[in-house]
């Protein structure tokens, strides 16, 4: 019995997060005929705007949170409800007549041309972000200001990377740092991977880099190594007991740090900052993006899945939500577009950067012209 608990963890490793024969399978379940798919409608208080979710329902863990803080802060409290579980069908008939000032929908990248292309962008549902490395990986990829924020805070913190290889390492990483972690930044929409799967799937062929402030462990990551040790993944992530002092100290750009220092002594040739949202204005993607990494689509089952994001009312609710909510946005050419609203009253946030390798161009879309459309 004991056996099964590997594989079974290889497996589900694989379902979820496999390349080629795995992700070809898992995007074809995802989207069999007649599937019933994920339906949520956010309401922000006194009716200022609205906006529905239909589709895939990872787009409930991956799109929707950020959507609904973005209303939060610019129309208000937000109350969630859920509708009935939708058909593709229903979907289809929904993007030509929405009820809602906001239609967002998750489905492949096919189905996403059936759908009218008035007061529409499209979004890639994940995106990977990865570093290439060599013997100065840290200094030529990062720059100069922000290297010596880094060096003035490791002296003041003493961090220095420990790697840990024995499985008490990655049992004290889980239990009194990843777990603790996701419960205080996400609590009840935290997601994460199961310990099984940690273990066989990832820790089996990885190891666990801490960052350690003199006596104590104050952070780390656990990375899976791939490729006969030329790919590094930077798999999941946490910091001692979740405490938000970790966060404010800079632990966790530490980690990114000193992960990125071991790989180029080690002879890692890339490292993979692992999937990420296509919204610029998250913190997270702020910070990776100064380390300079690529940024393209995934090479998992979120591949070829894309967001249907869709306007279909005019308001200063409305208008108010899409300036302040820069996106990454895929072209005819399925290349990735960071693309920011304005108006002539709302100027487009270029304090929000989504350049970088992999972003090719950038788009500015007038709101007066984008809300006529038909």
């Amino acid at each position: 019995m004991t056996a099964a608990v590997p594989l079974s963890a290889w497996a589900r490793y694989r379902w979820t997060s496999g390349t080629g024969g795995w992700a070809q399978a898992r995007e074809r379940w995802a989207d069999l005929p007649g599937r019933r798919f994920s339906h949520q409608v956010l309401s922000a208080a006194g009716g200022r705007l609205s906006l529905a979710y239909q589709g895939f329902p990872e787009g409930t863990t991956y799109v929707l949170p950020y959507l609904r803080d973005q209303m939060a802060a610019h129309a208000g409290p937000v109350s969630a409800a859920d509708g009935r579980p939708p058909t593709w069908r229903r979907m289809l008939r929904a993007a030509h007549r929405p009820t809602t000032d906001l239609l967002v929908l998750g489905c492949s990248r096919e189905r996403v041309l059936r759908l009218p292309a008035a007061r529409s962008v499209v979004l890639p549902f994940r995106i990977n972000m990865t570093l290439g490395i060599d013997a100065e990986a840290v200094h030529s990829s990062v720059s100069g200001n922000e290297r010596r924020q880094f060096a003035k805070l490791r002296r003041s913190h003493g961090w220095v990377c420990e790697a840990g290889t024995d499985l008490s390492d990655l049992e004290f990483f889980y239990r009194r740092m990843h777990l603790p972690t996701m419960a205080s930044r996400h609590g009840e929409e935290a997601r994460s991977t199961d310990w099984a799967v940690a273990r066989h799937a990832l820790f089996r062929h990885g190891l666990v880099l801490f960052v350690r402030e003199g006596d104590r462990r104050v952070a780390g990551v656990l990375a899976r190594l791939e490729d006969g040790g030329r790919t590094l993944w930077m798999r999941l992530l946490g910091v001692l007991e979740g405490a938000e002092e970790h966060y404010r100290s800079g632990a966790v750009k530490a980690v990114y740090y000193l992960t990125m220092e071991w790989a180029a002594r080690h002879g890692v040739a890339q490292v993979n900052f692992s999937g990420g949202d296509p919204f610029p204005g998250k913190g997270v993607y702020q910070f990776k993006r100064r380390l300079h990494p690529t940024v393209s689509h995934p090479v998992d089952h979120f591949r070829h899945r894309r967001v249907y994001l869709r306007a279909t009312g005019d308001t200063p609710a409305v208008r108010d939500f899409l300036v302040a909510t820069p996106l990454l946005t895929v072209d005819a050419s399925e290349r990735l577009v960071a693309t920011h609203f304005f108006d002539s009253t709302r100027p487009l946030r270029s304090d929000i950067r989504a350049d970088g390798l992999g972003v090719h161009g950038a788009r500015a879309i007038d709101l007066d012209e984008f809300l006529t459309g038909v």
